[in-house]
């Protein structure tokens, strides 16, 4: 169906006088139903072949908010007093990923984070990370926001705020009992802690009859506080991600949105849950105050671009990383096998391509390119590993194909979401043609022959895994990044890029980087 004007729905919100947003939003009924009777908007999850693969690399998932209704309303009441999309005057939370950070929202990992994950199918904990390390990895990266000046804002500390504020009104045991009902039975001792699995307590319980006792699940994927929503210059884009195991993330956003003091100047722009589509924010850029980079197909829906564009007002460019047509949680999302580990790295849109300074971008060499589409290093391994290893047909044909299409892309009109098609052209192509500069992963620009194989293979590839393309901005030319990537780190410095390094080698284990775990709420 298509979206109404917006101006359409800002006369009909306006209409009569109605409270704020957030007043709406907490006057919304929460109704919970059995799964049988869920609305079509609520998601049944189903067993299916690949979900332990999926899940294993969901570093990133899937969210399914509660009260969808409640921040829906949120949205309309706030455009009253605001406005709709780019073409307002005033300032702006986030116009791009590179002005000056000032205020971030992170999740620490602690020590007392739970192992143990409903959805894992495991029949061992997790036990592939050394947790002391990690811990205080992300801690590098904590102190190093703030040396810069930013206001970082935990998670947790937002939680807690909700919690405290939904408790004094009277509304918190309502919501706790539909969402975490396990939970309920002494609500007046649940803390933000207890929700984010952090209550040693709740933790490896033994029922009265034997067999273990599951309260709680582990939330430290909660870290990669990108994916659950992104910043635009109007408000927060909540997301709505692909992987089943993360439903609670979008639950504890929804519900720090509706109550937390902390985050009451930040208004909901749009929301992927109420519009039914699967978006991560790991896929998010913002460009200008007018202009988005979203990538597609392999963890965020390519119908979100065009509804995108609609909805913010803003050109969406679409960039392509798996060619889909629509994307639903009932389906393997990464492929199987062999296929699975070459997607993970391109996971989302920053784990290849991100925005260190105006018209400045860092990115992997050869795929962004159509000139080279099919003649990377990569596919020429593959054609070659498939009569000298034991790749199957199936697998590399797969592979081949995806790699010579991702990074193609296609313009959505602000406003409308016209669709542009951009014929033999991908991303790199499209951002040169704008007078951007370019700085590759590995610090080579795509070079044929065998010594650009030899590099491509022994030197840009590992620097990709671990996440050098992965960094956020935190003022124009000014980036925090892992180590380890020596050969980008000093290709962003010849280009006139300042980089502060932190050691992460737990966290980039785990397929994100530092673009991941922070989600800018306010950039000068």
């Amino acid at each position: 169906m298509t979206a109404p004007a917006p101006w359409t729905a800002r006369a009909r919100a306006c209409a009569s006088p109605s409270p704020s947003w957030r007043e709406r939003a907490r006057r919304a009924p929460v109704i919970f139903r059995a799964p049988r009777r869920a609305k079509p908007d609520s998601v049944i999850f189903r067993h299916y072949p690949g979900r332990a693969a999926m899940n294993e690399i969901s570093r990133r998932g899937a969210m399914a908010l509660a009260g969808g209704a409640a921040v829906s309303a949120m949205v309309a009441a706030r455009a009253c007093a605001q406005g709709n999309g780019a073409a307002q005057d005033g300032p702006a939370f986030v116009r791009d990923d590179i002005g000056a950070l000032r205020h971030v929202l992170v999740h620490s990992p602690v020590m007392d984070d739970y192992m143990i994950e409903r959805e894992s199918g495991g029949l061992v904990p997790n036990l592939n990370s050394h947790w002391p390390e990690f811990v205080a990895q992300h801690g590098h990266l904590t102190r190093l926001l703030r040396e810069t000046g930013a206001e970082v804002l935990e998670l947790a500390d937002a939680l807690q705020g909700a919690i405290d504020a939904a408790r004094a009104s009277g509304r918190f045991e309502a919501w706790l009992s539909g969402v975490h009902p396990r939970l309920s039975g002494d609500a007046d001792a649940v803390s933000a802690a207890t929700l984010l699995g952090r209550d040693p307590a709740r933790q490896y319980r033994l029922r009265d009859i034997g067999g273990y006792r599951h309260d709680v699940s582990d939330s430290s994927s909660t870290m990669w506080t990108r994916d659950a929503s992104f910043m635009t210059p109007n408000g927060l884009v909540v997301c709505n991600s692909l992987s089943p195991r993360r439903l609670r993330e979008n639950m504890t956003l929804r519900f720090a949105l509706m109550h937390a003091p902390q985050l009451a100047d930040y208004p909901v722009a749009f929301d992927a849950v109420a519009e039914g589509v699967i978006l991560e924010g790991g896929d998010a850029q913002m460009v200008d105050r007018n202009t988005l980079f979203l990538g597609v197909g392999q963890r965020s829906d390519p119908r979100a671009a065009p509804l995108l564009a609609r909805r913010l007002n803003m050109d969406v460019l679409a960039i392509h990383v798996h060619q889909t047509e629509y994307l639903t949680r009932n389906q393997p999302s990464m492929g199987g096998g062999a296929v699975a580990g070459l997607r993970v790295l391109f996971l989302h849109l920053d784990t290849f391509f991100t925005h260190v300074a105006d018209r400045h971008v860092l990115c992997v060499p050869w795929f962004l390119e159509h000139a080279h589409a099919g003649e990377d290093p990569l596919s020429e391994y593959i054609r070659g590993a498939r009569t000298e290893t034991t790749i199957s047909d199936s697998d590399a044909s797969t592979a081949l194909d995806f790699l010579k299409e991702i990074g193609k892309v296609t313009l959505y009109r602000a406003g409308t979401g016209a669709k542009e098609e951009l014929e033999d052209m991908k991303l790199v192509d499209y951002v040169r043609a704008r007078g951007y500069r370019v700085t590759h992963v590995g610090g080579r620009a795509p070079d044929a022959g065998q010594e650009g194989f030899s590099a491509f293979m022994r030197d840009t590839l590992g620097e990709m895994r671990r996440q050098a393309s992965n960094v956020v901005a935190t003022a124009p030319g000014q980036v925090l990044a892992y180590d380890g990537s020596p050969l980008t780190e000093a290709a962003l410095e010849r280009d006139g890029v300042a980089v502060t390094t932190f050691p992460a080698r737990e966290l980039w284990a785990n397929y994100g980087g530092p673009h991941c775990l922070t989600m800018p709420l306010r950039r000068d």
